[in-house]
């Protein structure tokens, strides 16, 4: 399974005080382990080096190291731009840079940002207990 990692859950895997913290470590290991297939859109490392950096005084460096070694960057390019499969831009770019790349899924604590889209949306949580990491 092709997963698209949304910016959420990067940002949880970054901040140890984020409540979803640990269940996005292990869907990250479990990239790590090829049980899934992760991808990282570039806005969303950007984005979560933002919030972690500037927001929650925490270095994402780490993490950006560990998934440049396990997940694949999902190109953003001129199609996904000229067609978002949402009506909040960021949402349906990120989704039409997933789907490009071959995702069937997308991890997300906003399930509902991405049910006009292409991919099908799991909530961390249940994600974890799919894949049974």
């Amino acid at each position: 399974m092709t997963v698209l990692f949304d910016t959420n859950v990067l940002i949880d895997a970054a901040v140890a005080s984020r409540t979803h913290h640990g269940t996005a470590v292990r869907l990250i290991a479990a990239a790590e382990r090829d049980t899934i297939d992760g991808l990282v859109a570039p806005t969303s490392i950007a984005t979560c080096w933002y919030v972690s950096h500037e927001r929650e005084d925490t270095d994402p460096r780490p993490l950006f190291e560990l998934l440049a070694d396990v997940m694949r960057i999902a190109p953003m390019g001129r199609s996904a731009l000229q067609n978002p499969e949402t009506e909040d831009f960021e949402d349906g770019y990120l989704a039409a840079a997933g789907t490009a790349a071959g995702a069937s899924a997308v991890a997300t604590r906003n399930e509902s940002d991405f049910t006009a889209t292409a991919l099908t949306p799991y909530h961390p949580l249940d994600l974890v207990e799919i894949i049974h990491t």
